[in-house]
């Protein structure tokens, strides 16, 4: 996939490994991010330059940030 036009938010899946281009017109929240994607604060987080966001973080079009699946185990 590729971005066009700067209006593409590039997110990288970890540990899937994939990515994904989400378009968008407007600044999007963290956690509505996630949403798009199928997933909530609960099961992932949004990092940016390595640091997390809170849900309610901004995510601009023509940014890459990083989703991280929490994984749990027992």
């Amino acid at each position: 996939m590729s971005v066009t036009g700067g209006q593409a938010i590039k997110v990288r899946l970890v540990p899937e490994g994939g990515e994904r281009v989400i378009q968008a017109e407007r600044p999007l929240k963290a956690g509505e991010l996630l949403r798009m994607l199928g997933m909530n604060e609960e099961v992932a987080v949004v990092l940016r330059d390595g640091k997390p966001l809170l849900p309610e973080d901004l995510v601009s079009p023509g940014e890459t940030v990083d989703v991280v699946r929490v994984l749990s185990g027992g």
